[in-house]
């Protein structure tokens, strides 16, 4: 009988698998498109230490200012205290308690919907529905742009899945026109993770309208931050209750962690007792769901953080655009400034940080060839004033 490896020495599968992995990261390398995990330290308001410079973030998705509310901080360490940092179950095990059934409760009445149901993280969310409504012998009809959790729920179904153009309304109603038996899934953003702009959704709720078709709309990056009192895209384009359903996240807007559903009950009811991704993980910690109740409190209680972001979305395009820089129409608060090359991007953002900015380059495979970005995000944190910073930084940096 051999020796046996020395404690943390890696066995010969493990070796194995890091040769062959070498060559992927090699390729990666050479493609000039190798990821890095830099630090980020949250400082004050918007500002930021990313390795030893600070700088003003345009980075984040803490739309409403809520991550480090001293409610939400306060409210989640009572929540440790009283009964612990994790659920311990799923939630139709041991995991369901009265502080999630009515944060799902408060969701729906804050986004004006019948009913919520909370996953364990956005992605989740939306693996979860998809995989819930769709299967073979359905029809699942996705935009070109969809997020990558739609697109590994979508290979996960077996439905016929069709990938449509960009926000082509268009292109959907003649994919509907076309005969199909079973269920058809008609699956659209309320804001694009990374062009920030909207979809036509009156057209795609019309188009859907007498065709057995269900619209449901990831809005991610829309509930709790556009349309009327941030209730998201689907309310901005007044058709919210012609929506099968909706998805949100709670660790943008709402400052907090995990994904949920809008739906009517039924609904919820089906994703309860045949989605995957809800019956078969952890239920949010309590610290997790009660820093998103306190979020929403807040929300309401400060209106003024909702119109705030709206306006300084505004004021970014506005800057943006008066000086002569490209930004898509849209109202969200993603304002993507595309550079073209990658190794461009990646320079002018490190500009950008030395110029006290931290503004995240984008890159493919995340967006498509030739399209790398600076990809800035605007919260209520921000002021006019910064928002034309930026710009001016931005535009000197492209000259």
């Amino acid at each position: 009988m051999g020796a046996a490896p020395e404690h943390g020495a890696p066995s010969c599968s493990q070796v194995g698998l890091s040769v062959e992995l070498d060559d992927s990261l090699q390729a990666i390398a050479r493609a000039g498109r190798t990821r890095n995990l830099r630090p980020v330290e949250a400082l004050d308001g918007c500002r930021v230490k990313v390795g030893d410079r600070q700088a003003i973030s345009f980075a984040s998705c803490d739309y409403l200012g809520l991550a480090r509310h001293p409610r939400l901080a306060e409210a989640s360490a009572e929540a440790a205290q009283r009964v612990g940092t994790s659920s311990g179950s799923a939630r139709l095990l041991a995991g369901h308690d009265e502080s999630v059934a009515a944060l799902e409760t408060e969701l729906a009445a804050a986004f004006g919907s019948p009913a919520a149901l909370t996953f364990s993280s956005g992605y989740l969310a939306n693996l979860g529905v998809v995989t819930a409504l769709a299967g073979p012998g359905d029809r699942i009809l996705s935009d070109r742009l969809s997020h990558a959790s739609t697109v590994d729920a979508c290979r996960l179904t077996g439905a016929d899945v069709r990938v449509l153009p960009h926000g082509d309304a268009a292109a959907l109603t003649r994919a509907l026109g076309e005969s199909h038996d079973g269920r058809t899934l008609v699956l659209v953003e309320g804001v694009y993770s990374m062009d920030g702009d909207n979809p036509p959704l009156a057209e795609v709720v019309a188009a859907a309208a007498g065709r057995n078709a269900n619209v449901v709309v990831d809005d991610a990056h829309g509930l709790g931050a556009i349309g009327p009192e941030g209730r998201g895209a689907a309310a901005a384009a007044g058709v919210a209750d012609r929506v099968a359903v909706q998805v949100g996240n709670l660790g943008k807007a709402l400052g907090s962690f995990g994904g949920f559903v809008l739906c009517d009950e039924r609904t919820r009811e089906h994703f309860v007792q045949s989605s995957r991704a809800f019956i078969y993980t952890c239920a949010l910690p309590p610290t997790v769901v009660a820093a998103a109740r306190a979020a929403l409190a807040v929300r309401a209680e400060e209106p003024w953080r909702t119109t705030r972001l709206q306006q300084n979305a505004q004021a970014l395009r506005d800057a943006l655009r008066a000086r002569g820089l490209a930004v898509p129409e849209g109202v969200s608060p993603i304002v993507p400034v595309t550079v073209g090359g990658d190794e461009r991007a990646v320079t002018v953002s490190a500009q950008l940080l030395e110029a006290g900015f931290f503004v995240p380059a984008v890159r493919p495979p995340t967006v498509p060839e030739g399209t790398s970005r600076l990809r800035l995000t605007v919260t209520a944190e921000h002021g006019v004033d910064e928002c034309a910073a930026v710009a001016d930084a931005v535009a000197e940096a492209l000259s």
